[in-house]
């Protein structure tokens, strides 16, 4: 069983833990990829939006992991980009999981955490709900601290950018006060540069 990573649970006073498991996403040629999973969920704005409307669902969320490859071979730069290769269409698979739809991978770049440079992906999406349609954000930072490496990311929504018939109007004035996509991105971040 690999243990997952530690995560900033200072930052995740108003998230709920709502999974935390272990899998094996990856088996062939010998090489086997464990990894240990907990997935968070806003449960702050879940309830806000809750109480105002009814709908009850989640909004946003964040997950940490930790990956083993077993054997343990060196970390080198093609395994590096190998294991970011195939868990960045991982996320993209989870991502409509969770009911998103037009995935698609926006933006590749680096991202420090801690002493480590994380290849960081980014996502855009769509999202429909009760009528509700909205343009939503996800982030993926992939990064080998040690022998281990270590995912951190989630998704958040940015924007309502349509409404039909039977959309509820307080559901519609509900989600636009209540979405700030700098503060969702920027604690986001946080997050992913607190997991260890």
């Amino acid at each position: 069983m690999v243990a997952p990573p530690s995560v900033p649970s200072e930052r995740l006073t108003d998230w709920r833990q709502v999974s935390d498991t272990t899998e094996t996403p990856f088996s062939a040629g010998g090489l086997t990829v464990s990894a240990g999973i907990r997935l968070y969920e806003d449960d702050r704005l879940r309830g806000t939006v809750r109480e105002r409307t009814g709908l009850d669902r989640s909004w946003r969320f964040f997950l940490a992991a930790r990956l083993e490859l077993d054997p343990s071979p060196p970390v080198t730069g093609p395994l590096r980009r190998l294991v970011a290769s195939r868990a960045s269409r991982g996320f993209a698979d989870r991502l409509g999981d969770r009911g998103f739809v037009d995935v698609d991978r926006a933006e590749r770049r680096s991202l420090r955490v801690g002493d480590a440079d994380a290849r960081l992906f980014r996502y855009d999406a769509r999202c429909r709900v009760d009528g509700v349609t909205l343009d939503v954000d996800g982030w993926l930072a992939v990064w080998a601290p040690d022998r281990a490496f270590r995912l951190a990311g989630g998704a958040y929504p940015t924007a309502v950018v349509g409404a039909d018939g039977s959309a509820a109007e307080d559901v519609v004035e509900t989600l636009e006060t209540h979405i700030d996509p700098e503060a969702f991105r920027a604690e986001l971040f946080e997050l992913i540069r607190g997991t260890r």
